[in-house]
């Protein structure tokens, strides 16, 4: 099996739940975009833009896992991840895949090599009737991709921008992220999440894992008491 073919089964641990329906979207608009994407139907590219945080790595795996469970081939690359362990030979071949998904394509600005490599990784997948999902902090117009060609077919993406959630917001979505793991969160509970560690998603459900599996093991529910124990041992 190649790099490409293991990267979305070594991205996910069982405890990561990604899907659309556990994601809190700030305009519907874009969910409905991507609820159609995953079909492979009408639309073949796709570019989510926003800052760190706001939930672009949830989305491509979640859209990985819906086309996958379709039957359909699918290959997920960190791009970020890539350039610190691989070549870029490593893109050979992937556009075999029915849907690539490309996260954090930022990470190759600068990296003639890597632009080069994406550039054409794009055309043998256009070539081959794949389906284009990437993500990146920055819209094509505003990217620092350097290579005019490859900022050329990033624009060519419907394009939807990611914004930052609100404390509320954030607190819905950790609420929904329990209820998919089987757990009961409440509205104080997330509050006080959001209190004391942290504003930042990422890392608020890298914190919500932890205490799934604490609850898991201990076959308590998620209290406060509970929390600080957790935590304070962690």
């Amino acid at each position: 099996m190649s790099l490409a073919e293991t990267q979305l089964t070594l991205r996910l641990s069982p405890q990561e739940i990604y899907r659309l329906d556990n994601f809190l979207f700030a305009k519907q608009e874009t969910k409905h975009a991507l609820q159609t994407f995953c079909q492979l139907e009408e639309l073949d590219f796709l570019y989510l833009a926003g800052e760190s945080g706001t939930g672009k790595t949830h989305l491509l795996i979640a859209c990985a896992e819906s086309v996958q469970q379709m039957g359909k081939r699918v290959i997920y690359l960190s791009l970020s991840e890539l350039v610190k362990t691989a070549e870029p030979a490593a893109l050979q071949a992937i556009e075999q895949a029915d849907l690539l998904c490309l996260d954090d394509v930022d990470a190759i600005a600068g990296l003639p090599e890597w632009e080069e490599a994406v550039f054409h990784c794009f055309n043998r997948l256009h070539d081959a009737k794949g389906h284009l999902l990437v993500s990146a902090q920055q819209t094509p117009a505003n990217s620092s991709i350097e290579l005019p060609d490859l900022r050329s077919r990033l624009a060519t993406g419907l394009v939807y921008q990611l914004v930052m959630m609100t404390d509320e917001q954030k607190q819905q979505a950790l609420i929904l992220q329990a209820q998919s793991r089987g757990l009961m969160l409440t509205t104080d509970v997330a509050q006080y999440l959001l209190r004391h560690y942290g504003r930042d998603m990422p890392a608020l459900m890298a914190v919500l894992q932890e205490l799934d599996k604490a609850s898991l093991q201990a076959k308590r529910k998620l209290t406060i008491p509970f929390i600080r124990q957790v935590l304070a041992n962690g």
